[in-house]
């Protein structure tokens, strides 16, 4: 598998990404909007009944080892970012060649 190989050679980007199974922690997905680099989703954590945004980041096909380098990129750059007027970055997530991107989301 693709990302495997690559967290392998960059041991700082397994760190990156959590373990858990992204489908079993949120439900009631439903596409609020989409764009060049992915959709993003309302949806609901089953943990605690949170309301948040998840943005699905596809890294299959054409460019795979571009895309990826986009998602440590914009994992990389939530994680530092601090401002009362954006989101909170919450986590990012594995499943089938897709990054879920987890912030939650202001005024939902």
């Amino acid at each position: 598998m693709f990302f495997r190989s690559s967290l392998e050679k960059d041991p700082d980007a397994a760190e990156l990404f959590c373990k858990d199974d992204p489908e079993k922690l949120f439900a009631d997905l439903r596409e609020i909007g989409h764009g060049s680099f992915g959709a993003v989703y309302f949806a609901r954590d089953v943990r605690n009944n949170e309301v948040v945004a998840i943005k699905k980041m596809s890294y299959s096909g054409k460019q795979t080892n571009e895309k990826w380098q986009d998602i440590i990129k914009e994992v990389k750059f939530l994680q530092k970012l601090r401002h009362p007027n954006t989101i909170e970055y919450r986590g990012c997530y594995l499943k089938e060649h897709t990054a879920w991107v987890r912030p939650p989301p202001q005024g939902l």
